[in-house]
This record gives structure tokens, C-alpha cells and sequence, in this order.
């Protein structure tokens, strides 16, 4: 008897944790830039791109429709992903959470960041951010919306590029996962 009342206690918890568990924040991220590289004649070429390029990369890396994704700001996360159009996971592209600087106001709704950029896939500093973040809170302490601005620069040194991007945030993207 008591080990059917372990086990619904146990059913009950994981249910009540699964019900519980809350949405990421995601937001938009627009990421507008130009990067350099040698042609054939090595000359230096500019070439300008935006998040559909990395949208595109990981599309092909993960066999997905690109139409599918989207490209995010995940402020708790401290990252850039890609992500299907119902939020779920898919990658990330950039993570900033390793070494930074935040400067915070005190309501913390405003930070002044430097972060700098790793790659997941190789583990290595790639570049840096740095930028605005502006957070509109809810009565509740939720995060109503989160405009993010700034600059990246960074580096692919296996294929002799070198980027610049403008990156900015826009809409909330809906998070209808669950996910933790």
C-alpha cells in the first residue's frame, strides 16, 4: 500500500513540476552585418549578411526548412539561437555567458553590456558584444519585453572571415513548448 502511495506522490510531483515548468523568453534578433574575406585573387571582398545566413547554416546542419526558424535572443540563456516558429530549441549560435561586464541600473531594466562571444561548436572566443539591453518588467516580475542593441564582431578564423553586425531585437516570439 504504501509503495501506490509513493508512486502517486511521485506522479503527482512530476506532473505538478511538467505544469509548472515556465516558457523561455525569446525574442526576435535581427543581426545586420558585412564580413570580409580573400577572393580567388585575394583581394578583399565585403560581403554584406544577415540572421537568415545563420538561420540557414544551422537549417542545413540540422535538416530542417529555414522557413521554419527563427533566430532569437534568449535573455536568461545569455545566447542567439535558432528556433522553430513554436519556440522549440533547435541550436545555438552564439553564447555570451561565459565572460562578461553588466553595468545594471538599479531596477535592473537597463544594462550596458560587454560579453564576449563563443561559438559552441568549437568552444572558442570568437569575437565580442557589447550593447544596450532594455527590460520592461510586469507587475509580477515577469519579462514583458526586452530590446537589445549593439555590436558584435568576431572571427572564423577556419575560413579567414572576419565579421561585423549590427544586432537588435524585435518581437517576442511565443514560446508554446513548455520548455524549462
Amino acid at each position: 500500500m504504501k509503495y501506490h502511495q509513493y508512486l502517486l506522490l511521485g506522479v503527482a510531483l512530476t506532473c505538478f513540476h511538467e505544469s509548472s515548468a515556465c516558457a523561455d523568453d525569446l525574442f526576435q534578433l535581427f543581426w545586420r552585418g558585412t564580413y570580409y574575406a580573400r577572393n580567388s585573387t585575394s583581394h578583399i571582398i565585403a560581403v554584406s549578411f544577415t540572421e537568415q545566413s545563420l538561420v540557414q547554416e544551422v537549417a542545413q546542419n540540422s535538416g530542417l526548412d529555414p522557413s521554419q526558424l527563427i533566430f532569437v535572443y534568449r535573455p536568461q540563456k545569455r545566447d542567439a539561437a535558432v528556433v522553430q516558429k513554436n519556440g522549440a530549441f533547435v541550436a545555438t549560435v552564439f553564447q555570451m555567458q561565459s565572460t562578461f561586464t553588466d553595468i545594471n541600473n538599479p531596477n535592473n531594466t537597463i544594462t550596458v553590456r560587454q560579453a564576449l562571444l563563443s561559438n559552441p561548436a568549437n568552444a572558442n572566443i570568437s569575437g565580442s558584444f557589447f550593447g544596450l539591453e532594455q527590460r520592461t518588467l510586469s507587475a509580477a516580475g515577469g519579462l514583458s519585453s526586452d530590446n537589445l542593441s549593439g555590436m558584435a564582431v568576431y572571427s572564423n578564423s577556419d575560413g579567414n572571415l572576419v565579421y561585423s553586425a549590427h544586432v537588435s531585437t524585435g518581437a517576442r516570439v511565443a514560446d508554446m513548448t513548455n520548455a524549462p
